[in-house]
């Protein structure tokens, strides 16, 4: 039976507080620590509120408080590689959007270089280029489907596509920004680099 999958990371590893709060937490079934940080299996229906209040209570109950990163069901990248992006942000309960997010604007690099590898296997080069273009133009589905020579429903096939394969939805606004910042980001990046190796 599936789980939903949370981890928790604190700077000096102690767990055992939490570890012993969770054993009274009905949702929670399963705790581990790995690599130095909590992975926490929970009950699917275990949401995003529920894990803010889970931290709300600890930071109550223990005074301790705790990055949270909340995981879409199927995510499949190195606990290492997300624990480099969990020792550099702030304090709070993250989904997998606020975390691209944030990673992205703390200039995080190899994690970004990850991330992006995750979701051109995840999703294919395709879709995230139709992904990029729909909020490039303001998340407007004709246009880009103008702009992309696609046919509409070709256009909300590949959204679909992308919120079934990642449980992200491209048409909010959060979703959009981080994808827009984990891969268009980038693209200027190297493109610069490129102009400024033949040029300068």
């Amino acid at each position: 039976m599936e789980k939903r999958v949370l981890y928790l990371y604190i700077n000096n590893s102690d767990y055992n507080d939490i570890i012993a709060f969770l054993k009274m937490y009905k949702k929670v079934t399963y705790y581990l620590v790995e690599e130095g940080v909590l992975i926490v299996h929970a009950d699917l229906e275990f949401s995003l509120s529920d894990f803010s209040k889970l931290r709300e209570l600890v930071l109550e109950e223990l005074l301790t408080d705790f990055v949270g990163l909340y995981l879409p069901i199927k995510f499949d990248l190195s606990i290492l590689d997300l624990k480099r992006g969990l020792s550099i942000i702030s304090n709070r309960i993250y989904d997998i959007s606020s975390f691209i997010t944030e990673i992205c604007l703390g200039k995080e690099i190899v994690l970004q270089k990850r991330l992006r590898s995750y979701y051109y296997n995840l999703v294919g080069i395709d879709n995230i280029n139709t992904i990029i273009s729909f909020v490039e133009n303001s998340f407007n589905a004709s246009l880009t489907s103008k702009k992309l020579y696609l046919h509409r429903n070709t256009l909300n096939y590949r959204l679909e596509h992308f919120y079934l394969r990642t449980e992200m939805d491209i048409k909010s606004f959060h979703t959009g920004l981080a994808m827009y910042l984990l891969f268009r980001r980038w693209f200027v990046h190297v493109a610069y680099r490129i102009i400024s190796f033949f040029f300068i």
